[in-house]
């Protein structure tokens, strides 16, 4: 009986031991990780999810491009976060998405349209009526959107095709850049961008507009460098003031350097 009693006993013993849990992780059953990561032994596919074996083998061309952010929702590859592309990174080719050779321009570098060369999540848009071309991040499409990759800076520049026709994706604005927009200073290092103060009061080069001093104006770049678009309540009243900078001698007497909400620049008035 003794011997009975041990070995009931050995038997719940052995059954309260924890069991170790390994679990069978499905080809394709598994979304990757912010940054494409997986579990050991799987690589994160270009539909976004972990499959068996190591990284995909490319052509040099072509290479494999690991997501940037989670994979967004949709059908086509997903030029946000680039998912969905096995090779290449996914962007805006002719008229439809497709994954194509990556560049290495970052956001807000003047680019090749020809070939693209910017960076995976960005796409080479010709700028400033042709007078240059930059690279602009990716933030909607029909089906998703991710304004934080914007940071600063809005989502709402729509991009066309190459035939010109509006597409349902849309790109940041032009990246924030610390920069002089008093005078025409040049801190943008190309002939067509000038340093603007945005509706948000911190500073980017934009394309050089035209409306001269006193003229009206609308989006924040509508004027000529040195100058800003400010209104006093409405579209309708705003015109083109000089850039100045508080406590500075860019104004002419009597005219002095207002506050405006973006420290330490204002504008002459009156």
């Amino acid at each position: 009986m003794r011997w009975a009693r041990r070995a009931v006993l050995a038997l719940l013993i052995g059954l309260a031991a924890p069991a170790c849990y390994k679990p069978n992780i499905q080809d394709g059953g598994l979304q990757c990780a912010d940054g494409g990561a997986c579990p050991e032994g799987f690589h994160c596919a270009g539909d976004g999810t972990c499959r068996k074996g190591g990284t995909m083998i490319c052509q040099s061309e072509l290479p494999h491009v690991v997501p940037i952010c989670a994979g967004q929702p949709g059908d086509d590859c997903d030029p946000i976060c680039q998912s969905r592309c096995d090779c290449g990174r996914c962007n805006l080719s002719g008229t439809t998405l497709a994954c194509t050779p990556a560049g290495n321009k970052q956001t807000g570098a003047v680019c090749s349209p020809a070939t693209d060369d910017c960076a995976p999540g960005n796409i080479c848009l010709a700028d400033c009526e042709g007078r240059t071309a930059r690279c602009y991040r990716f933030c909607a499409t029909a089906t998703a959107s991710d304004e934080t990759v914007c940071g600063e800076q809005a989502c709402d520049v729509t991009v066309n095709d190459a035939d010109g026709g509006m597409t349902s994706l849309t790109v940041c604005e032009p990246p924030a850049k610390k920069c002089n927009p008093v005078g025409d200073s040049k801190d943008c290092g190309n002939d067509a961008l000038g340093c603007y103060i945005t509706s948000t009061g911190g500073t980017v080069c934009d394309c050089k507009n035209t409306a001269m001093p006193g003229q009206p104006c609308s989006v924040y770049n509508s004027c000529i460098p040195g100058y800003r678009c400010i209104s006093f309540g409405g579209p309708a009243t705003a015109a083109c003031y000089k850039t100045c900078t508080i406590d500075g001698t860019d104004c002419t007497p009597p005219s002095t350097c207002t506050h405006a909400g973006s420290d330490p620049y204002g504008y002459c008035s009156t």
